[in-house]
């Protein structure tokens, strides 16, 4: 009885010590193979310099500079190169434990992100799904004279399709955003109009829309 007892606290502690890991302290413990670009060295720089009011930037390992440009308690974003940048979320499950969400983006031609969930200690997370909304949720009401152009251009924009994922500190609410930028000119102008931008929360469990 006294084993299992001890064992149960330790695992208790090591629930609550993983749970309460700050988002620096989540970043720096990043495996390299995260963010290849990034060593170790590299990431216990930016934050020593962000906390002493410096500016976080460094060279990667292709010798080109990477910025932290914020950090909080819950949030990180990074300018990995000209052309990606990175944002680190940390959420919280229903049963308290957490869960960090990493998206990265790539800015050229225009913004594309891809989106993972990883424990505190980056292993995987298999389980939790990010909205991959149909073309046609990301448009407002398109009146019926206009309805055949606009459909025709979302079914172009289908064949190849950039989304942007943006998050921010506090509220664990994503934005996606669409480009219509494989359009011709008239096209793109035209579904400009109507394109809207999706908000989804993070409940603890799932991600909810905000669409009315």
């Amino acid at each position: 009885m006294k084993r299992i007892a001890v064992l149960l606290l330790f695992f208790q502690f090591s629930f609550f010590t993983l749970r309460s890991q700050t988002m620096s302290e989540v970043f720096q413990s990043m495996p390299d193979s995260i963010l290849p670009l990034l060593t170790e060295h590299n990431r216990h720089d930016m934050v020593d310099f962000l906390s002493n009011t410096m500016e976080a930037k460094v060279r990667n390992r292709l010798n080109d500079y990477v910025k932290l440009d914020t950090l909080t308690d819950d949030y990180l974003r990074l300018t990995l190169s000209k052309s990606s940048m990175a944002e680190i979320k940390l959420l919280q499950a229903k049963d308290n434990s957490p869960v960090v969400c990493l998206i990265q983006t790539v800015l050229t031609p225009v913004p594309d992100s891809s989106v993972r969930f990883y424990s505190a200690d980056w292993q995987p997370l298999a389980g939790i799904e990010f909205p991959k909304p149909a073309t046609p949720a990301f448009f407002s009401e398109v009146p019926d004279s206009l309805s055949r152009e606009v459909g025709l251009a979302q079914r172009n924009i289908d064949d190849l399709r950039f989304v942007e994922v943006t998050t921010m500190p506090g509220e664990a609410v994503f934005t996606l955003t669409l480009s219509p930028a494989e359009l011709e000119r008239d096209a793109k102008e035209l579904v400009s109009r109507f394109i809207r931008v999706l908000r989804y929360r993070w409940n603890g469990s799932r991600f909810v829309s905000e669409q009315s």
